[in-house]
């Protein structure tokens, strides 16, 4: 049977251990399968069953005591941020993305062992470089210099909202793991059972080449389904698709080579069955640059940051749509005032 190691220890983003608890909380098929080191300087170290029976939040209230250092490893279970008054004053939260995407013992081991070598002051670092320079322009550029694509993003808008992902964890805070990530989503995104009038400013042609990232969650799906979806959008990994874009919706959508056809035409069946999927609702900046792509449908993926750093486009919100598509682009370069490259380009 594998083993997988877990050093608690090494999760940097949890700061400092003092007199913690760490909590391991995981399916109960996966109890032999991870192992706890516990040559730690933590008070204990602990592993708690959490299947899609149960209640995460009842699982905090009676099971995990304060101060406590928790890591969420439960691809059975589709798991949702806590609320803050319930995660508690002394409380930190790691969460390992990995239901809704297929996750496997392979790619777990991968993600964890990459995370470890993550560095939370370093991202901080690059995500205050990064706001830096978005607050010193108006618009920000998103080049292709191979295929002279280039679209325009006014990013200071009140109604979008900012998220980071990155960094030390504070107490009552939670974060996914591995964790590198700024994101840029349209606010308010509840109850868009029609195309909301509020979209992105952002107008031209992005140049899609790359890697998918096909998530799903609650609506009932198919994970073979799920798996054709990918593959059909994993054509353009080679070859890129043109996408025209109008106020972050796309109006067109192209192929440069044959072998990318199969991308489009999913695209295309996806927005003919709902026509939400043809708007942008994320534009996300991944920063970590530890991690490698893994070669699968891999929702870990996404903070896949390389090392200058590499923006993905969403497509689709759950749970309001049956999938969210994350398209990671490293080819594109994010160009600041003076069109002073300021991200991506990888």
């Amino acid at each position: 049977m594998k083993r997988i190691k877990i050093y608690p220890a090494r999760f940097k983003q949890f700061g400092e251990v003092r007199d913690s608890i760490f909590y391991l909380v995981t399916n109960s098929h996966l109890l032999k399968i991870f192992e706890l080191d516990i040559s730690t300087d933590y008070r204990q170290v602990k592993t708690i069953v959490y299947d899609s029976k149960d209640n995460f939040l009842n699982i905090l209230k009676t099971q995990i005591t304060e101060p406590a250092h928790i890591l969420v490893i439960a691809p059975d279970c589709l798991f949702e941020s806590v609320p803050p008054n319930i995660l508690g004053a002394k409380r930190k939260l790691l969460i390992l993305a990995c239901h809704s995407a297929p996750t496997s013992l392979e790619s777990i081991e991968y993600f964890l062992r990459y995370g470890e070598q993550t560095d939370p002051i370093e991202q901080e670092k690059m995500a205050e470089q990064f706001f830096h320079h978005c607050e010193s322009t108006d618009s920000l550029k998103f080049i292709d210099t191979e295929y002279k694509t280039i679209a325009e993003f006014h990013h200071l808008n009140e109604h979008y909202g900012w998220h980071e992902q990155l960094g030390m964890l504070g107490w009552g805070e939670q974060q996914i793991f591995p964790s590198g990530e700024i994101a840029c989503f349209l606010v308010p995104l509840k109850g868009i059972n029609q195309l909301p009038d509020i979209k992105f400013d952002l107008n031209g042609e992005i140049t899609l080449r790359g890697y998918p990232v096909v998530h799903s969650g609650h609506p009932s799906f198919l994970r073979e389904d799920q798996e054709r979806i990918y593959q059909n959008l994993s054509a353009f990994r080679n070859y890129p698709i043109i996408a025209k874009l109008k106020n972050g919706i796309i109006i067109d959508i192209r192929a440069t080579h044959p072998s990318t056809q199969p991308a489009v035409k999913i695209l295309e069946s996806m927005f003919m069955v709902d026509s939400r999927f043809r708007q942008i609702f994320e534009i996300g900046f991944a920063i970590n640059n530890q991690i490698q792509i893994f070669p699968q449908n891999n929702a870990m993926n996404e903070v896949y940051g390389g090392k200058k750093g590499c923006i993905h486009f969403g497509l689709g919100m759950l749970p309001y749509t049956q999938y969210h598509i994350d398209l990671i682009c490293p080819n594109i370069k994010v160009l600041g005032k003076n069109d002073e490259i300021i991200f991506g380009g990888n």
